[in-house]
């Protein structure tokens, strides 16, 4: 019966989709992607739903796996996924459809429609909410710095409550772009405050049902039946550990469940669109929202917009425990592969990579890496580069002449020889990065800006260090408050050694629960794990707390020393 089992499942999958795939001009994809995704799962592992989606119709839809083990229960066309992150560019579609209904303006200050959130320094509007530059901490982050568990279940109003408490952004809107799952829950209540739906209902109403999707699904409450959700899996040494469970009802920048006929159907509008503002469609073909610099980002409506291989692609994954989800689509060729899964450990992208490699090999192009050239220097210029350069996360660069060579020290005392490729940009050989120093005007330099993995992280000169006054190194010892919170950090001076003792929840998400502190400048300090902290002190010049400076998606957190 077992195989029977899967023989219906594998027929009523491919049906539809090997009828087309036999009429169009990808003879042998089928096999080809068979091969592909053995190569990644087994045939008693989780598995998923794959799709290619193109001007001619669904050129291929596999399922593959197991959606439960504990069930023996096979992936099918039904099967409904966690689609996570993929869920944003649902929640901009429904923001612009209220656009061209005239009911909200993007550069609206988001407090218009939410008027009970933070008085913040600037003004947030809902276009900056969209591409992730409105400086709104990402919530994940912040109930990790509250200290609140990540497995308990979780509201739409908690989250809402969350944001409401914390007054502070990352940075001046529009300055930068940093990702916030917090800003995209934001144009959630957006929705249901102008719309006057809850978002599970206006999502069913005005986007779901409009373009088919007959099973997709925002998830505010445990489902009666659970009979068509995937259970996520993690693999442990031996065998795969079930992960997922359904406790978070906050929606906006995810929760979202899908089947892949469902994504089929999303993709056909995306081609063809029938539904929504034009706008939406005619922005992910190519990045196009530009900083306050002048700088142009990749993020537009839930996508990002670049290049694969030189053709354009507009894409999105998606990642909670247990589930793993990519759409990827290049609007030039007028095709998209989505990849559901449940289990996170298989890399996912470069399965769908690899797709895109099968179906548009004649057209994919790797452009050829132009060999870094290394120019004479003069020494006694590149002598005005020398000196330490701070980092956001208070990591410091060192940057040195010897004889002739100019050298970079980490901390450490690693040290690695760097090449000039300009004037006043050089590079390293020994792993891809380079570094360029700012001049300015009047020929000084106290700029630096490190590039690597395809991002820019500027370092300001620091002077000669200030050393911490040695009566004052006991009063760092403390308990400390994140503001509003009720989370305790506690800093224990021990052995000649400060640590900072840190929630259970970061030993429990993210794997460590104490932080050794050294002195950088003055109140500034660094800890191994988290960056730069530096402490503060009242009119009396006491210490009173202190900002822990860059948390990856959320900055400048302040503490407050407790009493006693």
């Amino acid at each position: 019966m077992k195989t029977l089992k899967i023989h219906l499942t594998i027929f009523t999958c491919f049906f539809l989709t090997l009828f087309a795939a036999m009429s169009s001009p990808h003879k042998g994809l089928d096999t080809k992607v068979d091969s592909l995704l053995r190569a990644h799962y087994g045939p008693e592992d989780p598995g998923g739903a794959i799709a290619v989606i193109s001007g001619e119709g669904v050129l291929l839809k596999k399922c593959f796996g197991m959606m439960d083990l504990a069930r023996n229960q096979n992936v099918d066309e039904h099967t409904l996924f966690d689609i996570a992150s993929v869920a944003k560019q649902f929640t901009a579609f429904a923001i612009l459809l209220l656009e061209e209904q005239g009911q909200l303006n993007l550069d609206d200050n988001v407090r218009k429609y939410i008027p009970e959130l933070p008085m913040y320094e600037h003004e947030v509007t809902l276009r900056q909410l969209m591409h992730h530059t409105s400086g709104v901490p990402s919530t994940d982050v912040l109930r990790l710095i509250a200290g609140l568990s990540l497995d308990e279940i979780w509201t739409q109003q908690q989250e809402m409550e969350l944001l409401r408490s914390y007054p502070n952004l990352n940075f001046p809107p529009n300055s930068e772009y940093l990702y916030s799952n917090g800003g995209y829950s934001l144009l959630a209540t957006v929705v249901e405050n102008v719309s006057g739906l809850n978002f599970a209902d206006f999502m069913q109403k005005q986007v779901f049902a409009p373009l088919g999707m007959k099973s997709s699904l925002i998830v505010t409450g445990f489902p009666s039946d659970s009979s068509f959700y995937a259970t996520g899996y993690k693999k442990s040494e031996n065998d795969f550990q079930a992960v997922s469970s359904i406790s978070d009802f906050s929606y906006g920048g995810g929760n979202m469940y899908a089947s892949i006929d469902d994504m089929i159907q999303w993709a056909g509008n995306l081609l063809s669109p029938t539904t929504g503002n034009p706008a939406f469609y005619e922005q992910l073909k190519a990045p196009h929202h530009t900083l306050d610099n002048g700088d142009t980002i990749s993020y537009t409506h839930g996508f990002f917009a670049r290049t694969y291989k030189s053709l354009p692609v507009a894409d999105h994954s998606g990642g909670v425990p247990g589930f793993r989800s990519l759409l990827m689509y290049f609007p030039s060729e007028q095709t998209i592969i989505i990849l559901l899964t449940n289990q996170e450990n298989r890399n996912f992208r470069t399965i769908v990579n690899e797709m895109a490699e099968i179906l548009l090999e004649e057209k994919l192009v790797e452009q050829p890496v132009k060999p870094r050239v290394a120019i004479d220097i003069d020494v006694e210029s590149v002598k005005s580069f020398e000196g330490n350069y701070r980092l956001a996360d208070g990591m410091e660069l060192a940057f040195q002449m010897e004889k002739d060579t100019f050298w970079l020290f980490l901390p450490g005392d690693e040290k690695f020889q760097l090449f000039a490729e300009k004037e006043n940009h050089f590079f390293l050989k020994a792993f891809d990065a380079q570094c360029t120093f700012v001049v300015s005007n009047d020929g000084n330099v106290d700029e630096m800006i490190w590039h690597q993995g395809g991002a820019d992280y500027p370092g300001r000169r620091v002077s000669e260090p200030v050393p911490f006054p040695l009566d004052e190194m006991h009063l760092l010892a403390g308990n400390y408050q994140p503001a509003g919170f009720d989370a305790l950090y506690e800093i224990r001076y021990e052995d000649d050694t400060f640590t900072l003792f840190l929630p259970e929840t970061f030993e429990k998400y993210i794997g460590f629960g104490t932080s050794e502190m050294t002195h950088v400048n003055g109140d500034m300090f660094y800890l191994d794990k988290l960056g730069a902290i530096e402490f503060s002190r009242n009119e009396k010049g006491r210490i009173n707390g202190f900002v822990l400076q860059n948390l990856g998606r959320l900055r400048n957190v302040h503490f407050e020393k407790m009493k006693g």
